[in-house]
């Protein structure tokens, strides 16, 4: 039983997102969220064309209509064979898992797009070529995969600039599907007014369409990548020794490009430097995909084949660390290496290790060169004379704040134990203390205060009480009796309000007393 028969059967290299709008069409312009329900079980999929989530259910309804696999999905109708080119086996498979589940999506980050400083493309675009083309062949116009990507400027195939539309590849709207069919104008089709791209343009895009068609299951390591750009250095003959010449190697990348559209398209002095540069140094990072293509593909004068078969064919270097120490060694005279070590040992009895590898420009200089000479030596006559650092413990003893801050609020108490004084409240005995935002948001590490203040703490009714009583002292120096509402009213207790039971024993024994002891 077909569960969608309306469904289209993919055209290749189309997006799954193209799919989706040209299903919408076919529907009578469905609603995007019913769209959403139909094919993927759920109104809350992100509508992303480059590298949507939720296709594992979406195959799942579909498959009646059409054969392919959700790997095929992946493969063949998203941007994952070219975001993910360079990435790690980790993030590899945490982008795939995403997009299979109907999880949020997080390859913006993941792969590096939302960091890169480059000028992205933000705006659904097609080549008018393209477009005649697939009219004739197939009818009907869709989105080409190879129209997209971060950094794609024309179109790989016939090399022009392509058309903007005033849609965003990200757009606010997050579950609409707009297809190509509603962009197109009369007009816009003609490739009159289409303009060719430059060369620069035009060979990053046929890289990225590359990365597209010949997509791997293997991944790229750190180290492979480091080997390879290592030996593109050595072979280019920008190496001296076990270095590498940085600053000739992004000189020779910037001719090769031009300094010109490097910086179209969005590189400056420093970053081209420091991101660029960095490739031919020890890979600990993952790059973008553009930064490769740009790195790369002048040292095989733009053969792209070429330049991917060589990264492929790559391996990773041996662990001969030791090695190369050892041929380091061998390249200075024994006398001038024991100099260096006596030197360092009369240093480190002075200084200590860390304090003498700082303590002149010389002892830098030196700490370097015995490091190359002979390493293993000088990490063990390091860990020798190295210095026992007595750390001083600053922590709170909460137990001994504990006690001092309990003898603090026992002096408050008894110098302010008067009948006259404010309200003696948990919160006034500790504005009274020097640290008090301290104490109070510490009060669960601090038992002794807390009994206190949970003792000596006076309440509201405690408070009206001792209220009470200053009225009477001042009714019975006048020699008075007076009744129970002129006590509270002496006593500032508001009687439309509810008093409680112990103020009203209060003051009826107050008022007794002044009965008893008054003329």
């Amino acid at each position: 039983m077909v569960t969608l028969p309306l469904f289209p059967q993919p055209y290749p290299n189309e997006l799954l997102y193209s799919v989706l709008a040209r299903y919408k069409v076919r529907c009578c312009v469905l609603p995007d969220k019913l769209l959403l329900k139909d094919v993927f079980g759920s109104n809350t999929i992100i509508a992303s064309p480059e590298m949507p989530n939720g296709i594992c259910c979406a195959v799942e309804n579909i498959r009646p209509s059409t054969s392919l696999t959700a790997q095929d999905v992946i493969a063949n109708h998203t941007l994952f064979p070219l975001y993910t080119a360079f990435c790690q086996a980790s993030i590899k498979n945490s982008v795939l898992d995403q997009m299979l589940s109907t999880k949020n999506n997080t390859y913006t980050t993941s792969t590096g797009l939302a960091t890169c400083f480059l000028k992205p493309v933000t705006y659904f675009r097609y080549c008018p070529a393209c477009v005649l083309e697939q009219l004739d062949r197939f009818g009907e116009p869709f989105w080409d995969r190879r129209w997209f990507g971060f950094y794609n400027y024309c179109c790989p195939i016939h090399g022009i600039q392509m058309t903007a539309t005033n849609i965003a590849i990200h757009d606010p709207s997050r579950h609409s599907f707009s297809p190509l069919l509603e962009h197109l104008v009369e007009g816009q089709i003609s490739l009159k007014n289409a303009s060719a791209a430059s060369w620069q343009e035009q060979l990053a895009s046929r890289a990225s369409m590359y990365l597209i068609s010949n997509s791997r299951v293997e991944t790229f390591t750190f180290p492979q990548l480091t080997s390879f750009y290592r030996q593109l250095a050595v072979d280019a003959n920008f190496d001296r020794g076990q270095f590498i010449k940085q600053t000739e190697v992004t000189q020779y990348i910037k001719r090769y490009w031009s300094w010109g559209w490097l910086q179209e398209i969005g590189f400056t002095q420093n970053n081209f430097e420091n991101i660029v540069g960095t490739l031919f140094r020890k890979h600990r990072k993952q790059h973008m995909y553009v930064m490769h293509i740009v790195a790369g593909l002048p040292f095989f004068d733009g053969n792209i084949e070429a330049w991917w078969n060589a990264i492929v064919n790559s391996s990773e270097p041996r662990n001969d660390v030791t090695q190369k120490q050892n041929n380091n060694t061998c390249q200075h005279s024994k006398k001038v290496v024991l100099a260096w070590k006596t030197m360092w040992i009369d240093l480190l009895q002075k200084y200590g290790p860390k304090a003498a590898r700082y303590a002149t420009n010389e002892s830098q200089k030196l700490y370097t060169a015995i490091y190359r000479a002979d390493r293993e030596w000088l990490l063990q006559t390091n860990q020798t004379y190295a210095v026992e650092r007595i750390s001083v413990n600053k922590r709170v003893s909460w137990k001994k704040r504990d006690n001092l801050t309990c003898k603090q609020l026992f002096k408050i108490l008894y110098n302010t134990n008067d009948l006259y004084s404010p309200r003696r409240s948990q919160r006034w005995f500790l504005q009274c203390l020097p640290n008090s935002a301290t104490i109070e948001h510490n009060l669960h590490r601090l038992p002794l205060t807390n009994l206190f203040l949970s003792a000596y703490g006076e309440s509201y009714q405690e408070y009206q009480c001792r209220r009470l009583t200053q009225s009477t002292l001042l009714f019975a120096n006048q020699d008075m009796r007076p009744e129970a509402w002129q006590m509270y009213r002496k006593a500032r207790i508001n009687t439309q309000r509810p008093i409680s039971s112990v103020t009203k024993i209060t003051c009826d024994w107050c008022t007794d007393w002044l009965i008893n002891n008054t003329k």
